[in-house]
């Protein structure tokens, strides 16, 4: 679902929220280069756990430098399986 902010940044829509209790722990900017993530996952735990995300901010900064569209560079990235949370798609 796709909404706009609150705080004027455009439209967001959810990118990960708990498989536990359904509690939204991830947003995506659409119109806009951000996104965020607040949830620590316990499965895997170490610096590798988030690395995913490292990867998707630097698909975000490349893409941004080369003047792609900014869903470009977070649509492709995938969420580790061994993760708590869930992913919206």
């Amino acid at each position: 679902m796709v909404v706009e902010s609150p705080a004027g940044f455009g439209r967001v829509e959810v990118s990960h929220y708990s498989l536990n209790d359904q509690v939204v722990e991830g947003l995506r900017a659409l119109d806009v280069p951000a996104f965020s993530v607040q949830y620590h996952p316990e499965a895997a735990a170490g610096p590798h756990d988030s690395m995913y995300l490292f990867d998707r901010f630097a698909d975000l900064v490349r893409a941004r430098r080369a003047g792609e569209p900014l869903d470009a560079a977070t649509a492709t990235a995938t969420t580790p399986a061994a993760d708590v949370t869930k992913e919206v798609n």
